[in-house]
């Protein structure tokens, strides 16, 4: 799971006031020559400098930011299969049966020797991480309801910022370099088609050349590139890190690398957007309460599009979203408003587990009446007296609008939902009593997750699926673990993460050797 946005401004200034001594490009021009050169400092990145010191490589990390985070730093945990912290509670699951999950899930338009190759490396990776000063434990229970019956636990939890500065003592520890506030701007080729080593540009200016037998792209995709997000023609509202900006990814297909799933993204969750800006409303912790259980949701026109049940599912029910353009509403009346006043909703929070709500539903919320209003205000809300003026002002279709909402209290009075057969323990509130509410909800994306092609190696591949040699691509760069979004796999970007830059830098620091 992912911090909301304003706890990650928040998380991320206060980074970078603590942040320690930078380092530019100038107080290490005078040392050019490197093994392996990774590009980005996040998860992925820290991963793979990490395991090619450790494996003997003279490493360079080459990081924008003042310190090694990324978005990994804000990120709550990873799958990890077969681990000791599994083993310590008798919970027994292998690689292949999360192989098969990913299998089914994608239909095969996957990588499956990459996916393969993520879950048979997991465990190690999080045995691995631990004896490096990375501090993971295990949830009580999955981080979605929509998971409980999921067993056994397969999502890491961690400090992001803890494993992240964890991380950071290691490389410095096996004698890694980092280079903080530099951009890599370009690979170096040499004649034979591998790669030469990469220029870097410093704050001001400068232009560096940077010698190298192996360079790893770890730059976390382009969710901060608004012309290739629309290109991409993704929706929602951005949660991602803004500092990526698809350079990395340019790079590699300028050296050859082919592009691969550069248009898929991390949908995952929702929320209550303001218009205009795109930015998280004021009244989301007020008003999430409604988000997060399956009454009744419409699309633009007014009329239902999925079932409900799916709002317990972060991945699914953006997807669903994703399906009508990335916003939705959530359509009640003033009888359910009465009700959440004075009690709890009746339904599950879908993100009761990870916000520690007790007894698994929100409410009361005495201010609600209050909460509403100003939602009208900023815009987030929708109010008719009746449903006709309520289907005026939310830009509704008057008549699908009218006919929906006829035959879902049909559904509710007879506890049979003949449209999308949702759960009859879910069919609770008839929207019948004025006024009448309609809560925007928009889609969030975490993240890009492709771009690069790939193999199984993490070795960065030209359309015919021969390596550019020397060069690496790992985390949300990498294309081809995932077919058209994000799987329902707890953990799987980060973990991938982890999993990906090991073994890049670990492949890496091979190649070196081999090439002395």
């Amino acid at each position: 799971m992912k911090s909301r946005s304003v706890l990650r401004g928040l998380l991320v200034a206060v980074a970078l006031l603590t942040a320690g001594t930078v380092c530019s490009a100038a107080d290490k021009a005078a040392v050019t020559d490197y093994d392996v050169v990774v590009v980005g400092g996040g998860g992925s990145g820290a991963c793979a400098a990490l395991a090619a010191a450790q494996s003997g490589a003279k490493v360079l990390v080459v990081e924008k930011e003042r310190i090694l985070s990324g978005s990994s730093a804000l990120t709550k945990g990873m799958m990890g299969i077969n681990t000791s912290l599994q083993r310590q509670h008798n919970m027994k699951i292998t690689p292949m049966e999360v192989f098969k999950q990913m299998e089914s899930y994608t239909h095969l338009l996957f990588n499956a020797r990459l996916a393969r190759t993520a879950v048979e490396h997991s465990g190690e990776t999080i045995e691995w991480l631990m004896a490096n000063g990375v501090k993971l434990w295990l949830p009580v229970e999955p981080q979605q309801f929509a998971h409980d019956a999921v067993k056994p636990i397969i999502y890491h939890m961690w400090d992001g910022h803890q494993g992240m500065a964890a991380l950071t003592q290691a490389i410095e520890k096996a004698g890694g370099t980092i280079m903080y506030r530099t951009e890599a701007t370009k690979l170096t080729m040499n004649p034979d088609g591998s790669v030469g080593g990469v220029q870097v540009r410093s704050l001001d200016g400068a232009v560096t050349t940077i010698n190298a037998k192996a360079v790893i792209i770890a730059t976390g995709g382009f969710m901060g590139n608004d012309e290739m997000m629309k290109k991409a023609g993704i929706v929602g509202h951005p949660m991602g890190w803004l500092a990526n900006d698809g350079v990395g990814m340019k790079m590699a297909w300028e050296a050859g690398a082919a592009k691969y799933k550069e248009n898929v993204t991390e949908y995952h969750g929702q929320g209550i957007v303001t218009k205009g800006n795109n930015k998280e409303s004021i009244l989301m912790t007020k008003l999430e309460p409604f988000i997060h259980i399956p009454i009744l949701w419409v699309d633009k026109t007014g009329q239902r599009y999925y079932n409900e049940d799916y709002v317990y599912d972060n991945a699914l029910v953006s997807h669903a979203l994703v399906s009508i353009g990335g916003q939705g509403f959530v359509v009640f009346d003033q009888a359910t408003v009465d009700k959440f006043k004075k009690a709890k909703t009746g339904m599950t929070d879908s993100f009761a587990n990870i916000r520690n709500i007790a007894g698994k539903q929100s409410g009361p919320i005495p201010q609600l009446d209050q909460y509403l209003e100003a939602g009208v205000k900023e815009g987030v809300v929708h109010k008719g007296r009746t449903l006709e003026e309520l289907a005026a002002n939310a830009g509704f279709q008057k008549e699908p609008f009218l006919k929906q909402i006829g035959d879902y209290n049909g559904y509710v009075k007879k506890g049979d939902d003949e449209q999308f057969g949702k759960a009859k323990e879910h069919l609770m509130y008839t929207v019948a009593k004025g006024p009448f509410y309609a809560l925007e909800v928009m889609t969030y994306n975490l993240t890009t997750i492709g771009g690069i092609k790939v193999n199984e190696h993490l070795e960065a591949v030209d359309e015919n699926a021969n390596p550019v040699k020397g060069l690496y691509a790992v985390g949300n760069v990498a294309g081809g673990l995932y077919s058209d979004s994000y799987m329902t796999v707890e953990g799987l970007t980060m973990g991938f993460a982890t999993i990906s830059g090991r073994l890049a830098g670990l492949n890496s620091a091979a190649y070196v050797k081999a090439r002395k």
